[in-house]
């Protein structure tokens, strides 16, 4: 008789033991980093031209674009021409490249003789090494 009334009683204390301990998963002494600390982040492009209706307008008779970015968390900037259209990707042209954030983000494409219709995207590459975010601007020749 003593057996059967053991079990039930081990079996209600483990339940309640188990109830009253604290959560295993919780680990107090890993700092929680916020992902979006490392994210890179562009808040501007400009260029050395005029944007009208969406479009930077180049001059034809133009030899240099100047792309200027204000971006954060970033390593390294890329600057690609995509031909508009669709599926264009494939097409694409590194324009430039800047790894060097303290004389400011930027570059110059050489674009003398060339007719442009192009989206310009600059892709961040940011500081953690799995992040990159991207902007597009639109250029096309007067």
């Amino acid at each position: 008789m003593t057996n059967r009334a053991f079990f039930p009683i081990l079996l209600l204390f483990l339940l309640l033991t188990a109830c009253a301990s604290e959560v295993p998963t919780d680990n107090h002494d890993t700092e929680v980093i916020p992902r979006n600390e490392a994210m890179p982040m562009i808040a501007n492009v400009e260029t050395n031209f005029p944007e009208k209706e969406g479009w930077i307008i180049i001059p034809t008779d133009s030899t240099e674009l100047n792309v200027t970015v204000e971006a954060t968390n970033a390593e390294t900037l890329l600057f690609w021409a995509v031909p508009t259209g669709t599926e264009t990707w494939g097409e694409r042209e590194l324009i430039g490249y800047d790894t060097n954030e303290d004389d400011g983000w930027k570059i110059t494409w050489d674009i003398a003789g060339k007719s442009v219709h192009h989206h310009v995207i600059v892709q961040a590459l940011g500081s953690d090494g799995k992040t990159i975010t991207d902007e597009t601007i639109k250029i096309t020749n007067e």
